[in-house]
């Protein structure tokens, strides 16, 4: 018997044990990757239950699971209907798609589109589902993080948005912008915090990044004129022009508006002091001529413009409604006919 027998100090335990050990890791390792595989088919099965309205199955998920043409096909089929606004049909076939193609990679890319149209389509519960379905199985995907931020910013939960932004911080270190700009708006939305309270954390904000300029002056300048008079930045002279030009006079500062050429070219322009004869800005020369002509009918309307996108929009924004990026609004200066409201009475 002793013929059979190896003593643990025998090289050939050691070429034993080595190969016993590899086969229990690669027993373990294929019966995990088995169960990882399963778990995830159960919960994207789980998450598609969610959508399903229907038993019986549309024309085009008939289609989809009957046809040969390829899976980019269908996704330029998808892509086509949500350009045309038909979110339901780009919606169908992202779901039929999911069911059909098992590649995890594949079913990641889908995934993305299918929250994004949502998001697009304004059914943002669904969105955020299909985000954070993508993030199980994916947590290192910026794009889904991104989209989740939005998806919980027009939820109005800010505190969860400044939740997912710290991942994203880590695997895009130059979205720290993204973190102040969601600390504005917390500030902001707080029921708890007093006016005051509200403007000193702005402005302590402003001292620190420099950034956020236009939403932290537009509730500073609205609420506060004093303490925005007190930490102007004088490069934001042109990106407040709107701003400045809603302001009531009181609220003016004759003596940063004097150190400023754009601002004292603004204010004349209004009619609230006089301290330029004309301006290189086409639209405040041409209302300082008039002002000195006695005519004042005339005045400024403002369009804005992102300034990575170039979009035109007609109403002030923070963060872009086209692209999504902050903080790149640009007023746009044009002439109008002065409105005056006339006082129609029924009496």
């Amino acid at each position: 018997m002793n013929t059979f027998y190896i003593a643990f100090r025998d090289p050939l335990f050691g070429i034993i044990l080595f190969f016993l050990l590899l086969f229990v890791i690669s027993f373990m390792s294929y019966w995990w990757g088995r169960y990882k595989a399963s778990r995830t088919h159960r919960t994207l099965e789980s998450f598609l239950g969610n959508f399903d309205e229907s038993s019986d199955p549309t024309p085009i998920a008939s289609q989809i699971h009957n046809n040969t043409l390829n899976n980019e096909s269908w996704l330029l089929l998808a892509s086509a209907f949500e350009l045309q606004g038909n979110y339901e049909k780009s919606v169908e076939i992202y779901l039929a798609v999911l069911t059909k193609y098992s590649d995890p990679l594949f079913q990641k890319e889908v995934l993305l589109l299918l929250g994004k149209t949502y998001f697009k389509a304004g059914f943002l519960e669904r969105a955020r589902v299909s985000f954070v379905q993508v993030l199980q199985n994916h947590p290192r995907t910026p794009m889904a993080l991104h989209y989740l931020i939005l998806v919980y910013e027009q939820l109005q939960q800010f505190d969860q948005a400044l939740e997912v932004s710290e991942s994203l911080l880590e695997l895009q270190p130059q979205s720290h912008s993204i973190q102040t700009y969601l600390q504005c708006r917390l500030i902001l939305v707080n029921p708890r915090l007093r006016v005051d309270e509200r403007c000193e954390q702005l402005a302590s904000i402003y001292q620190e990044t420099h950034s956020m300029g236009y939403l932290i002056f537009e509730y500073l300048f609205t609420h506060r004129p004093p303490l925005g008079w007190e930490i102007f930045d004088h490069g934001l002279a042109h990106r407040l022009s709107d701003i400045f030009w809603r302001m009531g006079e009181e609220n003016l500062d004759l003596a940063i508006i004097s150190r400023n050429a754009y601002l004292c070219e603004l204010f004349t322009a209004k009619g609230a002091v006089e301290l330029a004869q004309n301006s290189s800005v086409f639209e405040l020369d041409t209302l300082i001529a008039l002002r000195k002509c006695g005519i004042t009918k005339a005045t400024l309307q403002f369009d804005y413009a992102c300034g990575e996108c170039k979009q035109i929009s007609f109403f002030p924004f923070h963060r872009c409604p086209h692209c999504h990026t902050i903080d790149t609004v640009n007023p746009i200066l044009t002439l109008s006919k002065e409105r005056f409201e006339e006082n129609n009475s029924f009496q």
